[in-house]
């Protein structure tokens, strides 16, 4: 996986795999070390729920967001960039506020 999601570009439901090899080894070495209910499909669905497998069919509506997350390219941000200053400065005063009203002394 080298810290990229494996991507299937699958076009029928039919296709998408209830499990794959590297599932079966997963699933074989938590068996191995005492976890129990890790059947290789389990895992399966596991590595698609956290984001390890792309599975999406490629007419799904989210397949091109999943596509540019695994990129790493950033989505269109709802707020405008004064918008987003404007809130980080407000963050940032009451930062220090908090900041400052800490006592750190050791009385």
């Amino acid at each position: 996986m080298n810290h990229k999601p494996i991507i299937s570009r699958f076009r029928y439901p039919r296709q998408v795999p209830v499990k794959t090899p590297k599932a079966d080894v997963i699933s074989k070495d938590l068996v191995r070390r005492g976890f129990r209910g890790v059947g290789p499909t389990v895992i399966y669905s596991f590595m698609q729920v956290v984001g390890l497998t792309n599975d999406h069919l490629i007419s799904c509506f989210r397949f091109q967001d999943c596509m540019a997350a695994a990129e790493g390219k950033e989505e269109n941000v709802t707020k405008d960039d004064s918008q987003q200053k404007q809130c980080d400065h407000v963050m940032e005063s009451d930062l220090s506020i908090a900041i400052d009203n800490l006592s750190l002394s050791s009385e």
